[in-house]
């Protein structure tokens, strides 16, 4: 990632990074990249992860954020050099693989989540039931594998803590949004 960063500063704009589309986490990973890193790599909209894969594989792109299921594979072959996980704490699927935080950029994270959410007024009991059902599942091996397998990791918690979570998630993004000029 150090490499990543020294190279987009010395190569403003020369750097084409792929994503699924404007808008997507790829895409708002990257601007966040550029955010942190006061670079500027310039985005090209794919109409999906494969489409900006296989531009990555031929050189018509030079980077991209990926989920880890559309590229794990090509890593594993050589033909493609992971540099960084995008979230916070290394991933279960590329536990070798360091973070992003952790190669230059502390605090960077992207990663994509995703949570339960219900109609303002809910009664709290009913909250707390689906909070500890809903974590009570996620500890279970029925639920666990087939989520492990599609490259996520498990985190559950409080609906407190969620909040917060989607409160400080949307500040990033709005600021993400505002600095890459993009309209919210």
């Amino acid at each position: 990632m150090k490499g990543l960063i020294a190279l987009l500063k010395q190569k403003p704009e020369q750097v084409f990074y792929g994503s699924s589309g404007v808008g997507t986490a790829p895409h708002l990973s990257g601007e966040l990249l550029n955010m942190m890193a006061g670079t500027k790599m310039v985005h090209v909209p794919y109409s999906g992860s494969a489409q900006a894969v296989t531009d990555l594989l031929a050189g018509r792109i030079q980077v991209m954020f990926s989920p880890a299921s559309t590229v794990l594979q090509h890593v594993a072959s050589g033909q493609l050099k992971a540099l960084a996980s995008s979230e916070l704490t290394r991933a279960s699927s590329a536990p070798d693989l360091p973070t992003v935080a952790e190669s230059g950029l502390p605090g960077f994270d992207t990663s994509v989540w995703f949570g339960i959410v219900g109609p303002t007024g809910m009664p709290a009991d009913t909250i707390d039931a689906l909070s500890r059902a809903i974590n009570e599942a996620l500890k279970s091996e029925e639920v666990a594998k087939p989520l492990g397998a599609g490259g996520l990791d498990i985190k559950g918690g409080t609906p407190e803590a969620f909040a917060a979570y989607i409160a400080s998630e949307t500040r990033k993004w709005n600021d993400v949004v505002a600095a890459a000029g993009l309209r919210n």
